[in-house]
């Protein structure tokens, strides 16, 4: 996840207004289930990677990624090209999962010593998506668009315009947990479901999480939008020799970042 307020979502398809659907959207032969007043897809699928994220990951995080799914899906059901074109369970799933990158444990079994968090993500979500989904249904391009929206979804400068629509909406919904009410949704929605699953923790289970990957594994933080977190906490961490500017001009001296005045006990919060 990336804190971020982001532009509006790519002109999904130009000219279309945007009506209230009270249906759940895509594929009308899924079984549905309601969450916080929002109507859901409620496949096999979709209930493993609840199993998963709930069986290994603190309750802020999980409550990030339900909301995430929640805002997502609110969005669906008030737009009615989303409503056509979005492909419900892939959200769900990549929704679910965009974050078990941030697992902190030692032998984590979704992440890797040497890929972006992100990364770590998307392969860990296409695998559970190849092992556990429905055999015939599970196209290369309907995983690779989990794949992406995943991998992007910490970059929306390119993520929300991708050309594949089910990207671009995966990447919009993960950045969508802000405070506040989401324009794209009615209000109602964003307060039903910030009652069930409410935004306690996130900022300090953030620091926690990035801090602990600009720790173990800095290399893939410099030039990232994580590299202020290993500036801030990590004693030792410097990326000066290691971002594209200082590979690219080797005979300008680029100081290293001030370490900012903040808290030395961010493991403890």
């Amino acid at each position: 996840m990336k804190f971020s307020s982001i532009a509006p979502l790519l002109t999904l398809a130009a000219s279309v207004a945007a009506m209230p659907q009270k249906r759940c959207p895509g594929n009308s032969t899924l079984p549905t289930t309601t969450i916080a007043g929002i109507e859901v897809a409620d496949t096999p699928l979709i209930r493993k990677a609840r199993e998963i994220m709930e069986a290994n990951f603190e309750p802020f995080l999980i409550r990030h990624v339900y909301r995430t799914w929640l805002f997502g899906a609110a969005t669906i059901h008030n737009n009615a090209t989303l409503a056509a074109k979005i492909d419900i369970e892939a959200h769900a799933v990549a929704c679910l999962l965009h974050d078990v990158g941030w697992d902190t444990r030692d032998n984590s079994p979704f992440t890797s010593n040497d890929k972006r968090f992100e990364v770590d993500a998307a392969i860990y979500t296409a695998d559970f998506l190849r092992e556990n989904g429905v055999k015939g249904e599970w196209s290369a391009r309907r995983v690779q668009d989990v794949w992406h929206g995943i991998a992007l979804h910490g970059t929306t400068s390119i993520g929300l315009f991708s050309e594949a629509i089910n990207t671009a909406f995966i990447v919009e919904s993960i950045n969508m947990d802000f405070p506040g009410p989401h324009p794209k949704f009615p209000v109602e929605d964003y307060d039903n479901i910030v009652a069930k699953y409410p935004m306690d923790g996130l900022g300090e289970g953030t620091n926690r999480a990035f801090t602990h990957i600009a720790s173990y594994k800095p290399d893939v933080t410099y030039d990232t939008f994580l590299e202020p977190w290993g500036v801030a906490y990590v004693e030792g961490y410097n990326p000066v020799g290691h971002r594209l500017f200082d590979r690219g001009n080797p005979n300008v001296t680029s100081p290293a970042p001030t370490k900012r005045n903040v808290h030395s006990n961010v493991h403890s919060m």
